[in-house]
């Protein structure tokens, strides 16, 4: 009898050895096969300054000084600006702002339209504010940030003729794109150089509360090609 309860036993523990492990892989196995997808919840903000090159072509008025004015205005400097939440590890959604400034000056400058020759300041300033989609490809040392948008661009003229003061604005739609290359020089921040254009064009301007149609030959390009050099910070 004894020899009986001996042989169950040991039965007993030889099947319990052998359950334990099955029962431990299979529950290893539920685990990584049912394992939740990992959330990309990440924040990103970026800011730089640089040069804007105005795109679009260049009034020709036949008068040297005037068509050298013109074209200082198509140099100016960029404040460009980017905050952004990806969801997803390759894509997000974001804000971008950007502003380009120029100016130009002349004295005894001929203006067909006066008559008459006037000393003549102008700046000219272009803002842009718009949602954008977000698309990201990174290293281990480097990061590419690319972006599309469309959003209001408002433009505005202050210009001073023999000492009066005038100005002329208007707001348009944009269209805004871009893609950034970063190092990542900490775990936190990156620094690198940004390549992105705005394309807009108006065809007319409220100057001075009066509403001034522009013809054809006379629409005003409001698209610049903008290079920043910018500082990142990153939540990941």
């Amino acid at each position: 009898m004894k020899r009986i309860y001996f042989i169950a036993l040991t039965a007993a523990i030889i099947c319990t050895s052998a359950i334990s492990p099955a029962t431990a892989q299979q529950a290893t196995s539920y685990q990584v096969e049912y394992q939740a997808p990992q959330n990309y919840k990440d924040f990103r903000f970026a800011i730089g300054g640089g040069y804007a090159f105005r795109l679009g072509k260049v009034e020709k008025t036949g008068n040297s000084q005037l068509d050298d004015m013109n074209n200082q205005l198509r140099h100016g400097f960029t404040v460009d600006a980017d905050a952004q939440y990806f969801f997803k590890e390759s894509w997000g959604l974001g804000l971008n702002t950007n502003y380009y400034s120029a100016g130009t000056s002349g004295d005894n400058v001929t203006i067909p339209e006066l008559g008459q020759s006037a000393n003549y300041k102008e700046t000219q300033s272009f803002l842009y504010v718009g949602p954008s989609f977000v698309g990201r490809n990174e290293s281990e040392k480097f990061l590419l940030v690319t972006n599309i948008g469309v959003g209001p661009l408002f433009f505005n003229s202050d210009m001073n003729l023999n000492g009066v003061n005038l100005n002329g604005s208007k707001t348009t739609i944009g269209i805004n794109a871009g893609i950034a290359g970063e190092y990542k020089v900490s775990s936190k921040t990156g620094l690198g150089l940004k390549l992105s254009y705005v394309l807009g064009t108006i065809d007319a301007i409220n100057v001075e509360g009066q509403n001034l149609q522009l013809s054809s030959d006379e629409k005003i390009s409001v698209s610049n090609l903008m290079v920043t050099a910018f500082i990142s910070f990153r939540s990941w």
